[in-house]
């Protein structure tokens, strides 16, 4: 057998393109099955089982062969081989998608259903193969009570790796496919070097045949009395194998819903949160042999008891980031100092608590690793844990976090730890530690209860974004989280009401209700009629008011969170003219890239009220894709609209913006509205009609919502057109490296974007006016109006 160092660094490697698959298989099927949490859950769910599915497979072979390495390199190489095709694969989902989604009828049911069944499809063989390779390590390192845990510990820590590097380094680099494929070619050495080594290893005799073969019964089968005690005690590591999984997985939900809102929600901010989360269950995964050695077989209860009372003591440090934050952005200005104090962050609030939630899956490995059997068994283990952490994951993030909020959430967690180690302590073989187990346990609960609640003015401040915050509020009127949007809050300062989701600002009723109402009058200055129009992201509904003030027939609007919904029609109903109590409006909950993609009718207008393009997916509504599909929505004559921000983006990517849509639409024009860029596209010409604007113009609902000022006038406010942002788009791409345009595989704005945040709001604002003013279009009514 190699020596263990040369088994680790394998598995180690392979943990790390592990993650790199995880994440480039979630975003490469986030622009056909859209953003939602459903359809996130449906790719989780399908890797996921593909690793449980795996791991019990794994196991069972694991036994039956004499040279488990060798195997385990055919693994990796099955798991390359697949992974570097599955791009291939995943263009032919969206067909196989549009025709099921449309067959179901808009049914939330089957259309989980059919993203879950053509997840599964591509999913689920390679995944297998990953779930396959620690049942045949354990084979191979067996007889090593240590070997397993170390191994698990290696495995995550190289996860944690693979999060970090595919973050900041691959996915930016190489895109989705590229980053798949060099994985893969990882994978295949991986496996080259694993078969050459297991080849020269002296061959192992088989497994047991286990209880089944001997005595015609399976344990399953037996009466608790006919049970042998190894029997008996397999069954119950399998319990606490599937609580560890759903508590640990359910504990991630909420902390990573929580660290979206302090410490943010960019692509690289989702990395460093996954990789802290990984690094300290590694260390917990390693640490679990030292609370063996010196706890017994009262290790396993006092270490979810700890886990429990850690838990419980760190809940109320969750406000107090933002502090952190704000006192940093005084003296860290650049973008790699901020990400380091948002690393930081994370790791102070989750370091304790997840060390030692790590230790319970590797404590119940340990007890295995000397049987006759441990690949059966650690392959029962990994996949009952794996089944856990899919139950934990969706039950909290649907029925748990909504239901009683993060923080209340987080209390419940704590709590089923501290219930975990009491049956862990009551469990034989545990009495010598019981009753400081049970200690622990009954002190965690009792601190759950009596913590002070958090400021929710401090928790949802954004800090973190710009690294400073606003005046605090006067008062929050509304605060709900849901899984699809995170916290959404309500606040009132002054006479103004400001709506933000996960601290970050989306509308308010005071100075940006110009840029809310010219994300429907810029567009509606060029459309040729006015039959159906799409809204994508509701916001505070100001824009939806203003769309329907003209006289469309039919109005979708498509928005993913429900909290967006409540807050908009609770708090800017007149505002918005009551819009969505319209007759013509139709609300669906849901991605707006997946609506135009089940959607067969087109429409006369497209206006996106997104939030920032850093945040973490919003690209994939920047894209050359997207603005193909929405081509295709439109009618002829039809216009799309996009709102680009002005400040805190650098001059490079707001040249890829005008690029990547003038490339789609061969007529585009750049609107000032307020303080924000507003982008208008078309595939024929922009020209106003005078005729059509001044008959809108009498149109009393249209005539409110401008605020009296004439349609014509708002042509003063382009500020370049067509030929104009061709120059600008030139000439930022010759002064920054090249041209580029964004697409769903190279994901250039989504990991380019956040690096503008550092910039200062005023002077990055006065730098891109500065900028576009050097191509603005002369006349534009001459150019624009006929």
């Amino acid at each position: 057998m190699p020596r263990f160092a040369v088994v680790a660094a394998l598995f180690l490697t392979s943990g790390t393109t592990g993650l790199v698959y995880e994440i480039a298989f979630a975003k490469s099927l986030s622009p056909v099955f859209g953003a939602t949490a459903y359809a996130v859950s449906a790719v989780l769910a399908a890797f996921m089982a593909g690793l449980a599915l795996g791991a019990h497979t794994g196991g069972k072979l694991a036994g039956r062969v004499a040279r488990p390495l060798a195997v385990y390199g055919v693994a990796e190489i099955g798991v390359g081989a697949l992974c570097a095709v599955t791009p291939w694969a995943f263009q032919g989902i969206e067909i196989a998608y549009v025709a099921l989604a449309r067959a179901s009828d808009g049914s939330l049911g089957l259309l989980t259903a059919a993203r879950t069944g053509l997840a599964f499809a591509v999913i689920v063989v390679p995944t297998f193969c990953m779930g396959a390779t620690l049942p045949l390590l354990a084979r191979a390192t067996s007889g090593d009570r240590t070997a397993l845990p170390r191994l698990y510990a290696l495995n995550t820590a190289g996860g944690a790796l693979g999060s970090l590097l595919g973050a900041y380094v691959v996915l930016p680099v190489f895109g989705l496919t590229g980053a798949m494929r060099a994985a893969a070619v990882v994978n295949v050495a991986l496996g080259i070097v694993s078969i050459a080594l297991g080849m020269r290893a002296a061959p192992l005799d088989p497994e047991p045949s286990g209880a089944r073969e001997a005595s015609g019964t399976s344990p399953e089968e037996k009466t608790p009395e006919e049970k042998t005690p190894e029997e008996k005690t397999s069954a119950t590591l399998l319990l606490f194998a599937f609580a560890s999984g759903f508590l640990v997985f359910a504990a991630e939900v909420v902390q990573t819903h929580l660290l979206t809102v302090l410490i943010g929600n960019s692509a690289y901010a989702f990395g460093l949160m996954l990789a802290v989360f990984l690094v300290c269950l590694a260390i917990g995964a390693a640490r679990s042999r030292r609370l063996e050695e010196r706890q017994g077989e009262a290790a396993l209860g006092r270490g979810l008891a700890l886990a429990a009372l850690a838990l419980a003591l760190v809940s109320p440090l969750w406000d107090q980031l933002p502090r952190f934050f704000a006192a940093a952005g005084k003296v860290v200005t650049s973008w790699g100092g901020r990400e380091l104090c948002r690393a930081a962050a994370a790791a102070a609030i989750l370091a304790i608590p997840t060390v030692l939630m790590g230790t319970t899956f590797p404590l119940l490995l340990a007890r295995i690793a000397r049987r006759a059997s441990v690949a059966r068994e650690v392959g029962r283990l990994a996949a009952v844990n794996t089944a856990g952490t899919i139950a934990g994951s969706i039950l909290t993030g649907y029925f748990l976090l909504p239901a009683l909020g993060s923080e209340r959430s987080l209390g419940a967690v704590a709590c089923a730890f501290a219930v975990l180690a009491v049956v862990a302590a009551r469990s034989p073989g545990a009495s010598a530690g019981k009753r400081v187990t049970l200690g622990l346990a009954g002190v965690a609960a009792v601190v759950t209860l009596l913590a002070p609640r958090w400021d929710l003015a401090r928790l949802t401040n954004g800090a973190n974004v710009y690294f400073a915050h606003g005046p605090p509020p006067d008062r929050i009127a509304m605060v709900r989280e849901d899984v699809h949007g995170g916290i959404t809050t309500v606040v009132e300062r002054g006479a103004v009401t400001t709506l933000y989701t996960n601290g970050k600002f989306q509308g308010d009723d005071g100075p940006e209700m110009i840029a809310q109402r010219r994300f429907a009058h810029f567009p509606a200055l060029f459309l040729e009629k006015e039959e159906r129009a799409l809204v994508v992201g509701l916001g505070t509904g100001v824009t939806l008011g203003a769309v329907a003030a003209y006289p469309f027939r039919t109005i979708d609007v498509a928005e993913i969170s429900p909290a967006i919904v409540e807050a908009a029609r609770t708090y800017y109903a007149e505002e918005s003219f009551g819009a969505l109590d319209d007759p013509r409006v139709h609300l669906r909950l849901e991605d707006g890239r997946s609506h135009l993609l089940l959607e067969n009718d087109r429409y006369d207008l497209i206006t996106i009220e997104l939030t920032s393009v850093w945040f973490a997916g919003a690209a994939s509504l920047y894209s050359r894709e997207f603005y193909r599909l929405c081509q295709d929505r439109l009618a002829e004559g039809g216009v799309l609209q996009q709102w680009v921000q002005l400040h805190h983006l650098r001059p490079r990517e707001l040249g890829v913006i005008v690029r990547t849509l003038h490339g789609v639409f061969p007529h585009v024009a750049l609107f000032l509205g307020g303080e924000q860029g507003i982008l208008v596209a078309s595939g024929a010409p922009l020209r106003a009609s005078r005729e059509r604007l001044t008959r809108l113009d009498g149109e009393p609902a249209v005539h409110r919502a401008l605020a009296g000022r004439p349609m014509e006038g708002l042509l003063d406010d382009l500020i370049a057109s067509d030929d104009d942002l061709t120059r600008l788009a030139d000439d930022l791409a010759a002064a920054h490296g090249g041209p580029i345009v964004s697409t769903d595989d190279n994901l250039y704005l989504e990991y380019a974007t956040p690096k503008g945040n550092v910039m200062p709001y005023r002077e990055s604002l006065a730098a891109s006016l500065e900028l576009l003013e050097r191509y603005r279009t002369r006349d534009p009514r001459a150019r624009h109006l006929e």
